[in-house]
Parts: structure tokens; sequence; C-alpha cells
């Protein structure tokens, strides 16, 4: 559905302010100012035949163990280890005459002018989350209004209510939310005044309390048809990080997969091609609201993508993270849980110093079993062979 002949390109950190940086790799994944993340998860998308990814994902590491779960991986990897690099291949592949596939805009405007399967300013637009009010039916928003920082601490001053707190400048596309009852937190406070160095708008939005929420997954093909490939339910968070999903037959209404296909379909009206997902739920009071957009490839498309494919025998899957010593070869401790049918690896991430603090070595894989609770037993035993 998807084939085509290209590149992905995990988005470039600036060259100027950011070569030789550190803080380039975090669990695997490109830092632009230690703020916005670019995924490895590329490696796991059968329909490219090139992949431009950080040197954090462990890419040897990654495509061994990928293989071993048979799935099926690039013809073609290309690794960068700075912001600069990362450029270079890119524009060498464009300069090739390849079709490039960007994870967020570029910002290097060479990049931004070459051909690309969706243009950097589309992307740019489509990322932010202030996208929502044009894609979605107001009834299935959040109240939410854009401020500017100085606005926001104004209104978190005068209205008590639980409030959550997102950027949404000019191409900001991190997928922090800092919530208002959390802001006497050391972290959560400074994260703010981090982010507002970046950004000059912000949503403020009310704090829906969810029964559940999902991560639906939809994919826009070359001819501009939509597809809903289905939905996952992000596990508890304590932060605004995605931590891991459930995907077993707790499935979104119909009435929310239909109000997100039309906003799909006027993306695509728009010229959006590839993968995108929302991030929706059901509040306590049977409300339905919409709360993040993802035209991108998430954390959750791996999941509902091969759920199918290689964990149909189970009833429930579940996907999470696992950490492990630096060093150490995965392989030969998950080959048993592997070859039995019960995990699937997505990604392997060396360990990383970012803006955050030290990211240990982790990996990214997927459980099959009965229900959530055999599911969560498993995950504690292939924890335990990783760090016993």
């Amino acid at each position: 559905m998807f084939a085509h002949d290209g590149v992905v390109l995990a988005r470039p950190p600036s060259p100027v302010e950011t070569a030789g940086s550190r803080y380039l790799t975090s669990a695997g994944a490109g830092l632009h100012n230690g703020l916005d993340m670019v995924t490895g998860l590329h490696l796991t998308l059968p329909h490219q035949s090139a992949v431009i990814c950080s040197s954090g994902a462990s890419a040897d590491k990654s495509l061994r163990l990928l293989s071993r779960c048979g799935l099926k991986t690039p013809s073609d990897l290309r690794e960068y280890r700075s912001g600069e690099q990362a450029v270079r291949l890119a524009r060498e592949a464009a300069g090739r005459g390849e079709l490039l596939e960007f994870q967020f805009p570029p910002q290097d405007p060479q990049l931004r002018a070459a051909p690309a399967r969706v243009a950097p300013d589309l992307l740019a637009r489509l990322n932010n989350k202030t996208v929502l009010e044009t894609l979605i039916a107001p009834d299935y928003l959040p109240r939410r209004q854009v401020a500017s920082p100085a606005e926001v601490r104004q209104i978190v001053r005068a209205d008590r209510r639980p409030a959550v707190l997102k950027p949404a400048g000019t191409e900001v596309y991190s997928g922090i939310a800092i919530f208002t009852r959390r802001l006497q937190d050391r972290l959560n406070r400074s994260l703010f005044h981090q982010l507002e160095q970046v950004s000059d708008r912000w949503i403020v939005e009310e704090e829906v309390p969810f029964r559940t929420v999902w991560g639906l997954q939809f994919g826009v093909t070359e001819s501009g048809s939509v597809e809903y490939f289905g939905a996952s339910v992000h596990l508890p968070q304590p932060t605004s990080t995605w931590v891991g999903c459930v995907l077993d037959d707790d499935r979104p209404p119909a009435e929310l997969v239909e109000a997100l296909t039309a906003g799909v379909r006027k993306a695509s009206a728009l010229g959006y091609r590839g993968y995108c997902s929302f991030d929706a739920g059901v509040g306590r009071n049977g409300e339905l609201r919409v709360i993040d957009p993802n035209f991108r490839v998430s954390a959750a498309t791996t999941s509902v993508l091969h759920r199918s494919s290689l964990l149909s025998q189970h009833p429930c899957a579940m996907t999470t993270f696992f950490t492990l010593a630096p060093g150490l070869d995965a392989e030969p401790l998950l080959a048993p849980f592997i070859d039995r049918g019960e995990l699937v690896v997505f990604m392997h991430y060396d360990p990383a110093e970012t803006d955050n603090g030290p990211h240990p070595a982790t990996v990214l894989g997927m459980v099959g079993a009965a229900d959530r609770y055999a599911c969560g037993v498993l995950i504690s035993q292939v924890q335990r062979a990783l760090t016993s």
C-alpha cells in the first residue's frame, strides 16, 4: 500500500547549533536543542528501501533482533553521529534523486527545497498542535485557548481548574504536555521555563479526566485514500511521555473513529501522504475528546502495524521499554521469548546523555499473552532475563 522508493529521514538537528554535541542521542533518538526527539522506529517499516537514522539507535543490534522476529528490514541503512552528518547524508540522497520522507520538517534550507513525500511546510502545519481546530469537529476537542507564556502565567494564577500546557509555536513539535497541577514540581517548572525559550505560543487546555486514552493509527495512500489501521490503549503515564501501549479488545467507539477519519481526509486533501495518528480518549462522563495529532510515525505505529501478523495467536499484546546493562548482548537473552512467539523486538537503543539526564540502554518490544495480567507477568520475566 505504501510501497515507494524513498529515504526516511529522522529529523536532522541543526548542524550549526548541535554539531558534535553529546546531546545528539537520547535512548536512540536524535535531539534538536534537547527538546524534539526522533525515534528510530523507521527501521520496522518494510516499505522503506533505505533509512537514515541516528547511530544511537544501535542499528546493527536492532536489525539482528528485527530479523530474528521475522520482520523485514531496510535494504540500505545510513547512520549519522552528528547533526552535520545527518544533513550531509540527506543532501546526498536528494542529489541522487531519492525521495525524502521527513519525520519532522528539516532546518536546512537546501533540504526544505528537496523533493519530499510530504512538503516540509505542510509537515510543520500538521504537526503543530493548533491544527486540531481545522481538522476535528469542535464537539470532540477539550476547551482550549492559545496564549503567550506571559498570558499562560496569568491564566494559571486566575483559574485554578486543572489544565494542560502544550507548546504550539512555529515549528515546535515536542510531544511534551505540562499539567498545571504539577507546576509546583521542580522538574515540570523547569521544563516550562526551557520550552518558554523556544515556543512563543502555548495551548492552555482543560485537563480531561480520562477513563481510557487510545492512539488511533491511520495511513494515507499515494492515491490519497485514507485507511484506519486500528488503535492501542496508552499505558498509564507518570509524565506526558509515552511509556507503552496495550492492544486487546478495548477499542475506541465508531463515532470517534469516524470523526478522526474525517480529519485525516482533510489532511489528505492538503497533500499529506503516509502514516499518522491521534491521541484521543473517553472521559469519566462519556465525553469523547481528541488531544494530540501526530502526522508522522508515532511510538505506537509499529505495534499496531505488526500486531496481527506477529502476535495474532495471543488475545492481548503489550508494548513497553526494557532496560539492560550497557554493553550487554540482548539477543541471546531475548531469543527464547522470541522463538516461542511471545516477544517481538522493535528497537535496541544504546545508553545516552541527554538534557534530562542519562538514559539507560533500552529495548522496545511487544509481548503477547492471554490478557493484560499475563502480559505484565511476561514483561517482568523478560526484564528479569535482561538484568539478572
